[in-house]
């Protein structure tokens, strides 16, 4: 990033708190802050490259293209890391250079000319101009150009004949495809295509070259952050890593690494459909060459500025390239899946095709982490037996399941009802079978730690437990089920997370503190140091509704209120670390932790707010 400081420092402070926002001047069209995005079809990911930013695409279908933009208004960073908004592009000259892959086609190809694509506005209205690069490229009939853009002249359109102001745009895009590309035709490629575009020596000078980048200070502090790659897939990781020193964060980092971005996938047309590989029988790579770019240089990040990751995979299986034949079922067939749209699906713990290529999911991202220069620090997140709340029917019927009771017991798995009718029904087979899939969950867990364990000896591995469904007011099935706690206890694993954040959405503070305090180290033996916990989290408006809260109404910094309340809590446990649920939200909502006012003060943006650290019900207006 090129970065002339401009002092023009703001130093927020009251009595008794400071920290300093600095204003640094920077390049517009900086490397670090560009983003990625595209068609689920495909896998991306940006990186730096030398002194700019590679794009890296794998397309899986003929009308694969990834978009790599710059917006004019920075959505994606906290109020005190974000560049400056100005959509007023004249007065500037943009210099860079561009490398295509050989996948993609030449500069000047005719039919798919490589553009730079303009939205903006004019009259309140959003258009879209095409600027075709070869007519601005040194190198007109070729992959690698120098390119040179003058915004007070550029014209779109394959003769650079159109004009179209430049006064307020919104966002500018490049585009990757491959030369197989057809917009107007889905069809699966026969094998996939892999591409990039790099972009370097980007220079801008003129009236509007230069923005202005907030960059806070904040002394570093013990709390520590997640992340999440489906939720920030299509940034930079270095740009993330960044964000979270400048707040202050340090040590440990707790990143989820999703379930539907990283998965590799091909179309099998005798099903007509995409699909997960079978490691156990192809010994294929399960994480796609893209997921694994930018995990390995998030870890890398990460291990510069001296954090530590902790990987976390779940038992989740998303629709589009799912196996059906792997996943969990209930006692009609239905699939297990969760209340997304599209939604997932979970691991059948009893198939062998499936638990090979869960468990290769964690070897392959220990690897990542491995080659990033950290140690290997992995969590098995949330395992368990899922029922689908429609119907509360448990799905623990899948055919592998099955058969494996049959095997291990000699007995037939029975129908147990919902999971409420599931406590009234015991004696033989029914106490059997409850035992049998409890067992089974915890051995599976135990398989994956010594798999990840059998190639990194020091390895560090813990299971995620997620308190609110196993401690309900009433029992059911699942509460029983999916804590097998004789196999979750100290020393079978390395350490412990926990989480109750649906207690703190309920303002149950004190039931919430026993999933750090309680739980783990008189249930299952955890020394203090061995509990790691995540706080939170504050959900966004698209699922506020489904936790009571009106979106319109201001929800979130009660909330917020909650989570640091709860983490205050924890403070004088010496614990391994506390999270907070995560960096999105962090982002978002501006949160700013200052180490010299915790544990009782913490601020959105500049404005502070008071921790509240008992069952205090929320305001009842900001429900529906």
């Amino acid at each position: 990033m090129t970065e002339n400081s401009k002092k023009n420092e703001t130093l927020m402070n009251d009595a008794t708190q400071s920290f300093l926002v600095e204003d640094i001047i920077i390049d517009r069209f900086s490397p670090m802050y560009w983003r990625v995005d595209g068609p689920q079809t495909m896998s991306f990911a940006i990186t730096d490259y030398e002194n700019g930013f590679e794009v890296s695409f794998r397309s899986r279908a003929t009308t694969d293209l990834v978009g790599v933009s710059w917006d004019s208004h920075d959505s994606k960073d906290h109020q005190f890391l974000a560049y400056e908004t100005k959509y007023d592009y004249s007065g500037m000259v943009w210099d860079f250079d561009i490398e295509l892959s050989p996948s993609m086609p030449v500069l000047n190809n005719e039919t798919l000319t490589p553009t730079l694509t303009i939205q903006y506005t004019e009259n309140d209205e959003t258009k879209v101009a095409y600027v075709v690069l070869f007519n601005y490229a040194n190198q007109p009939s070729s992959r690698t150009a120098h390119i040179q853009i003058d915004w007070d002249s550029v014209k779109a359109g394959f003769s650079a004949t159109d004009s179209f102001p430049v006064s307020n745009i919104q966002r500018i895009s490049f585009s990757g495809f491959t030369s197989s590309y057809n917009g107007h035709s889905t069809i699966p490629l026969a094998q996939a295509e892999d591409g990039y575009i790099r972009i370097t020596n980007s220079v801008t000078t003129g009236v509007n070259a230069k923005l202005v980048l907030k960059r806070v200070s904040i002394a570093p502090h013990d709390y520590g952050i997640c992340s999440s790659y489906d939720d920030h897939y299509d940034l930079n990781p270095k740009r993330i890593v960044s964000n979270m020193a400048a707040l202050g964060y340090q040590g440990f980092v707790n990143h989820y690494c999703g379930m539907s971005k990283y998965p590799e996938m091909s179309w099998q047309s005798d099903i007509g459909k995409w699909q997960i590989p079978n490691t156990l029988t192809t010994n294929e790579n399960v994480v796609n060459p893209c997921a694994r770019k930018w995990h390995e240089h998030f870890a890398e990040a990460l291990h510069d500025v001296g954090m530590q990751p902790i990987f976390g995979v779940s038992f989740e299986m998303y629709s589009l390239a799912a196996n059906g034949f792997w996943a969990q079922r209930d006692w009609n067939n239905n699939l297990g899946k969760t209340g997304y749209e599209p939604p997932s699906y979970f691991f059948s713990m009893s198939d062998q095709s499936a638990l090979a290529y869960l468990n290769k999911v964690f070897v392959e991202f220990a690897d990542m982490m491995n080659i990033g220069g950290c140690d290997v620090f992995m969590q098995i997140g949330e395992p368990w037996w899922w029922y689908n709340q429609g119907s509360n029917l448990p799905c623990i019927y899948d055919y592998p399941t099955k058969l494996a009771f049959n095997a291990d017991t000699g007995l037939y798995a029975p129908d147990l009802g919902t999971i409420y009718e599931a406590m009234n029904k015991t004696g033989t087979p029914y106490d059997e079978f409850k035992a049998w899939l409890r067992n089974k969950l915890g051995q599976t867990c135990r398989d994956i730690r010594s798999t990840v364990k059998a190639q990194y000896p020091s390895a560090q591995v813990c299971p995620l437990i997620f308190f609110p469904t196993i401690r309900t007011e009433i029992e059911t099935l699942v509460t029983d089920i999916n804590y097998p706690s004789e196999h979750y206890s100290y020393p079978n694993f390395d350490f412990i997370m926990t989480e109750a954040y649906d207690w703190i959405l309920e303002a149950r503070l004190n039931t919430a503190y026993q999933a750090v305090s309680t739980i783990p180290a008189q249930d299952l033996n955890y020394p203090e140091n061995k509990v790691a916990y995540l706080a939170g989290f504050v959900p966004d408006e698209t699922i506020a509704h489904v936790y009571g809260f009106d979106k319109t109404k201001p929800y979130r910094t009660p909330i917020w209120q909650r989570v640091f309340g709860d983490m205050s809590n924890n403070d004088s446990l010496e614990l391994m670390k506390q999270f907070i649920w995560a960096y999105p939200q962090v982002m978002a909502d501006s949160i700013v932790i200052d180490a010299a006012q915790l544990p009782n003060t913490f601020y959105v943006g500049n404005m502070p707010y008071t921790a509240i650290t008992d069952d205090t019900p929320y305001p009842p207006e900001i429900y529906l």
